[in-house]
């Protein structure tokens, strides 16, 4: 079989077409011998048949499947017999692989009927190149029936691109790099057609083609749709406890319903979330596939400092509804009757009210709502222009102490009172570290959830099943990967993660500090720093800390650590216990089971689930990022632009404070 396919790269089809017919050919007489036209034993020779003609079209009903042996190499099957010798293919991988070849040779052919070939140029140089097939009915394969070669015209004119060069052979050469990557660029995959082919193609023809290898690869859109429900189901039903919820709009057709929302929550990550530190953080991607949308994530972090996605959604976009919809899932199914969550998120008007609204299970005491520090200090940039006034403000909204916020605030009111009352009007609770009463456990931006989100990109360019199966495999690789750190930490005998060992062990080489008062009764320490300057009031009881970082980071500080040294106490009883190594290997101690064939599915609760049409994007032109950048899409570097005309950072001579107005 490898020498039929080096036949297929060397364009020797006359020898395919005579091993396809040469059994049919019995009362044609030739004096060219068949040992000299078949090559390494390819075709069996027959006493009764030696010779054929290029140019002899057969009958469509010629093959009998008796007595015969079929061998197959990857899509080539051939029928071997001591009478028939058959080569079969389908038609649009002949198709794809006669193109290739002539892109090789700078040769072009002209497609006439969807089995018909000929040469680009037989009208003008008398070219007589041509290749026909027809389609046999029993098996629906094509066999190459006629061949007459080989070229005779001079090469094709020399450009750039080729006529032959179309999306479906770009999707063939490009379809290796799409599986890899789904989300690779346009120009990357032109390059790598520049690099095999020789030829640059359009942007559209590499974009077209793209899509074809993602369908090719992924699967179409529509019966992505389909397919959705009967996978989501096979979730539930081999992994018990995984949470699926719908949304859909029924039409008067009882069998036709229209997607609109769905989410779902692997049953491990619901059963590992209780033993991770009580905050979630959510956040919200856009879709780049055929369908617009959205993906809603809320993320979970386990004592190791490491992300546990915790549940998904697909809705039409981000808004009050979405969001109210999502989080009063996540709300019923993952955090139940846990207290004291920390939700952390930006400031998007659809979170505000969801959250916010009376009767909501995220407002306090059950649960706690913080924002993304992040999120607000582009906020505020955007709002003043000003970097050195950001720069303050995020100190500010990251320090543990009130008397350094309190400091650095009254520095932000020198430079600008407008920005600190600004800032003075938001909640400082939601804001700061200093006022956040250790809910955030230390926590301060939507990261963890961006961070997931980098890591789907990819999938955010597929169909929607394809999508789903993304996250599912990421989260079987998570649970595969820290499920034997989590038991070999148990067995060394370890007590604590590595990553609050090694935050223990920066605040010990801090922790001399000279002792200025103690109460034996309440536990109370006064300790003066090494550089004299401050008191610090530690109180083992209530677990505080002036300084604050024990109460925002759940863990000891210095000064807690040498209280504990001069009482001869153990300090890692003072650790929260979602840092333990118990709580780590409970996190991820759940496993998945592997889904069976698709034979053993349920049922789909749909008939038929049809994409939403309102999300169809517009098919005309090159399509347009959703996305609205802002000052966290800009990385700040060195080079910082300067003002022409004061040389100063943070306007540009428009809005130069010195020019006159």
């Amino acid at each position: 079989m490898n020498s039929i396919i080096d036949m297929i790269d060397n364009e020797n089809f006359s020898i395919i077409s005579q091993a396809a017919v040469l059994t049919n050919l019995m009362n044609i007489d030739n004096d060219v011998e068949l040992n000299e036209i078949l090559e390494d034993g390819i075709v069996e020779e027959d006493d009764d048949e030696k010779s054929f003609d290029n140019n002899v079209e057969l009958p469509s009903t010629f093959t009998n499947m008796e007595g015969t042996n079929l061998t197959i190499d990857e899509n080539w099957i051939m029928t071997q017999s001591t009478s028939k010798n058959i080569l079969r293919e389908s038609w649009e991988k002949i198709l794809l692989r006669i193109k290739r070849n002539l892109l090789e040779q700078s040769r072009s052919i002209a497609l006439g009927h969807i089995d018909n070939l000929r040469c680009k140029l037989y009208l003008q140089s008398g070219c007589k190149w041509k290749l026909h097939a027809s389609k046999r009915k029993c098996s629906g394969c094509f066999e190459i029936t006629t061949y007459t070669g080989p070229h005779t015209c001079l090469h094709y004119k020399l450009s750039q691109d080729h006529p032959n060069l179309d999306a479906s052979l770009i999707a063939m050469e490009t379809r290796h790099l799409i599986k890899e990557q789904p989300s690779i660029s346009i120009p990357a995959l032109r390059a790598e057609i520049v690099e095999n082919l020789g030829y640059t193609p359009s942007y559209k023809k590499v974009w077209v083609g793209k899509q074809k290898a993602t369908e090719h690869v992924f699967g179409n859109w529509e019966e992505s749709y389909v397919a959705l429900p009967k996978y989501l189901g096979a979730l539930q039903k081999f992994n018990l406890g995984t949470i699926v919820e719908w949304c859909v709009s029924r039409s008067n057709d009882v069998d036709e319903v229209e997607f609109r929302r769905v989410f779902w929550a692997f049953a491990p990550s619901i059963k590992g979330f209780h033993y991770c530190r009580p905050v979630i953080s959510i956040d919200g991607t856009h879709l780049y596939g055929k369908y617009k949308g959205k993906m809603l994530i809320a993320m979970g972090v386990d004592g190791n400092n490491q992300i546990l996605p915790l549940a998904f959604a697909i809705v039409e976009n981000e808004s009050y509804d979405t969001w109210d919809w999502f989080l009063s899932h996540v709300k019923n199914h993952v955090v139940k009757d846990r207290k004291g969550i920390c939700l952390i998120s930006d400031r998007h008007g659809g979170i505000l009210k969801a959250v916010n609204e009376h009767g909501s299970p995220w407002l306090e005491p059950r649960s706690f709502h913080r924002y993304c520090l992040r999120h607000f200090i582009n906020n505020f940039y955007d709002k003043f222009r000003n970097l050195e006034l950001k720069a303050l403000a995020y100190r500010a909204g990251s320090q543990n102490q009130i008397r350094k916020f309190n400091s650095i605030m009254e520095e932000i009111g020198k430079l600008n009172p407008r920005a600190r009352q600004w800032l003075e009007s938001h909640p400082l609770n939601r804001l700061t570290l200093a006022h956040d009463g250790g809910r955030r456990y230390g926590l301060l931006t939507t990261n963890l959830s961006e961070i997931f989100s980098s890591v789907l990109k990819g999938a955010r360019f597929l169909p929607i099943t394809a999508c789903v199966q993304l996250t599912f495999y990421r989260m079987v690789h998570y649970f595969e990967v820290r499920r034997p750190l989590g038991s070999s930490s148990q067995a060394h005998g370890d007590t604590h993660t590595p990553h609050v060992v090694k935050q223990v062990a920066l605040m010990a080489k801090a922790s001399a500090h000279s002792l200025r008062s103690f109460n034996r009764e309440k536990c109370i320490f006064e300790l003066i720093t090494q550089r004299g300057r401050n008191v610090q009031v530690v109180n083992l009881e209530q677990k505080t800390c002036t300084c604050g970082k024990w109460e925002a980071f759940k863990y000891p500080c210095s000064h807690v650590l040498s209280a504990c040294a001069k009482l001869s106490l153990n300090s890692w009883q003072y650790v929260d216990r979602c840092y333990s190594i118990e709580y780590y290997y409970a996190t991820w101690a759940s496993e998945f089971s592997p889904l069976p064939h698709e034979a053993y599915w349920p049922q789909s609760p749909f008939n038929e689930l049809l994409p939403n049409l309102e999300l169809l994007r517009n098919k005309k032109g090159r399509p347009r990022s959703t996305r609205l950048k802002n000052g966290m899409d800009i990385k700040e570097g060195r080079n910082v632009n300067l003002c022409r005309i004061c040389r100063q950072p943070g306007h540009n001579r428009k809005r130069c404070p010195s020019m006159p107005r």
